[in-house]
């Protein structure tokens, strides 16, 4: 009988044990729910704060009310909003909670802190509340950064001598060319966006997408990468370039000659190279680039006043492995344009004193013009200043060794010519030496109307004077013998400069053109900003913990 009632008590305890998990599975319940409450509104509030942590920081001017606003539009019971403007630096030895300063004299990020109410179901009746306050903290920041330019030297003319010009690319594409003025005037004025070249080239050359750093390693020859400009170019500028692309070119060159950048801009250089340059200066500075080093004849046709002209141009390097543009966010590199010599041997149509025609050599040398920036100016004007220095213009009469043309690392001696002789019995030598330099720095402003509008702008230098043939002839030092007597400035002499000096802008027109194919000028450097890229332009800030 005792054991049955065991039994029975057993039974019991069963219940009761049952009954007090039902209880305490209750209140587990109740809890859960509660604690799904405050979890589901705390990440609700995280994602406000996240939100309008970028908002701010995008606004950094007006970081309070633009985060105020994102919150208030992303949740509708906000207590407060907390915004803290900073430095934020995204230094991985620093602790996460160290890389943010507020209150720094120059802010690029925003510290956003949100409360908002999360709602109680059960813990209202031991908590005596039906709400608590759930706070959670966000930082955004802009992408760090410094501010960089594009900018180019050396510009092309939009009008050109089509018979000069096809002269100067025949010798440098090795063959034959024949283009129109209007041709030119196409080339000049289509613009060939580089990013789309440089892709085109990649895929071409079967290299990574967006490996940049490949890419201007790369050697090609010039007349694979006219193709490529070819494919990307607009339909005016493509019906010229085929013309141009039809014989190979072997000369080759690397991207990098042409497209200078600095270290630290390489990150960002995709966007950097979005930008439109002239398919003109595109062509030119590739052939150069491509032909440096080399001596070539240009046919300048009959011109008044003379009887026959031959023209030689050398082309140089870029000095210190200077490119034609460059991205760079400090004053280095300097981009450099190419060094070039023009040798003329000028022979006059009429006689002198109807004793023989006058043979008269002339020596043009430019030397490199330099261009680096100077500073940056981020705020609403947007402004680029480039420190520029126009090279050294020389021009000679004289004799040159023309075998050493195109030897730029040699300096060339012109020694007095003699630009009559007759029979040996009446001889008359001249020379003359013309230099203009400034070895000073120039610094000359871009807005973001010159950038928008790709303006360029010429620095020239103080010592400059226009038409240099026509300024060297008024320098000319000449002397007769006659037999073995020397005799000093006499009529021969007055005659002599009364039948050279109309040819001096004949042969300005001649020089001139030439040197502005190849993008130099005399005592003078042609610059441009092609773009400028601010941390905060288009860039979208980034939450950063």
């Amino acid at each position: 009988m005792k054991t049955r009632g065991v039994i029975r008590n057993e039974d019991g305890g069963v219940t009761i044990v049952t009954a007090a998990m039902a209880g305490l599975f209750c209140i587990v319940a109740a809890v859960a729910i509660d604690l799904g409450s405050v979890s589901l509104k705390a990440r609700q509030v995280q994602g406000a704060a996240d939100l309008s942590a970028m908002a701010a920081a995008h606004d950094l001017t007006r970081a309070d009310l633009a985060a105020r606003a994102t919150a208030q539009a992303n949740l509708t019971d906000v207590q407060t909003v907390n915004v803290q403007k900073g430095a934020y630096v995204a230094d991985p030895r620093l602790a996460p909670a160290n890389r943010f300063s507020p209150g720094a004299a120059t802010p690029n990020a925003a510290r956003v802190q949100i409360t908002a109410p999360a709602p109680l179901f059960f813990g209202r009746w031991i908590l005596r509340r039906e709400t608590v306050p759930v706070s959670r903290t966000a930082t955004a920041a802009i992408p760090s950064g410094k501010p960089q330019a594009m900018f180019s030297i050396g510009t092309r003319l939009a009008s050109v001598d089509g018979g000069l010009a096809n002269a100067l690319l025949s010798g440098l594409l090795g063959s034959n060319v024949s283009l129109t003025v209007m041709d030119y005037r196409n080339l000049a004025g289509a613009q060939v966006n580089l990013l789309s070249f440089s892709d085109a080239l990649a895929t071409d050359l079967g290299l990574a997408a967006g490996d940049y750093d490949a890419l201007l390693n790369q050697e090609i020859t010039a007349g694979r990468a006219l193709k490529v400009l070819e494919a990307v170019a607009g339909s005016d500028a493509k019906s010229v370039l085929s013309k141009l692309t039809r014989a190979p070119v072997d000369a080759k060159l690397k991207l990098s000659e042409l497209i200078g950048v600095d270290a630290l801009s390489r990150k960002g250089l995709r966007e950097a190279l979005n930008v439109d340059v002239s398919a003109m200066d595109m062509v030119m500075a590739t052939l150069e680039t491509a032909n440096k080093n080399r001596q070539l004849a240009v046919d300048a046709g009959v011109r008044t006043g003379i009887a026959d002209l031959d023209v030689m141009v050398a082309i140089g390097e870029r000095p210190n492995n200077s490119a034609w543009l460059t991205v760079t966010d400090k004053g280095e590199p300097i981009i450099r344009t190419t060094q070039t010599r023009i040798y003329l041997k000028v022979t006059t149509a009429q006689a002198l004193s109807g004793l023989a025609q006058v043979k008269l050599p002339i020596l043009v040398e430019a030397a490199a013009s330099e261009a680096k920036l100077a500073r940056i100016n981020c705020d609403a004007s947007k402004t680029v200043t480039l420190a520029v220095r126009p090279g050294v213009a020389r021009a000679q009469i004289g004799v040159i060794d023309e075998t050493k043309l195109k030897d730029f690392k040699t300096e060339l001696v012109a020694s007095r010519a003699t630009v009559l002789n007759v029979l040996s019995l009446v001889k008359l030598t001249a020379g003359a030496d013309l230099k203009v330099s400034d070895e000073n720095w120039t610094e000359t402003a871009f807005n973001k109307v010159d950038i928008d509008q790709k303006k360029v702008k010429s620095v020239q230098s103080r010592g400059f004077v226009n038409g240099l043939i026509v300024s060297l002839l008024t320098r000319l030092d000449a002397d007769v013998e006659l037999g073995p007597l020397a005799i000093g400035l006499g009529g021969l002499v007055k005659a002599l400069g009364v039948l050279l000096t109309p040819l001096g802008p004949v042969l300005d027109g001649v020089v001139q053109p030439l040197l502005d194919l190849l993008g130099v000028k005399l005592g003078e450097a042609d610059v441009q900003v092609l773009a400028i890229q601010c941390p905060s332009d288009g860039h979208t800030p980034k939450l950063v913990g």
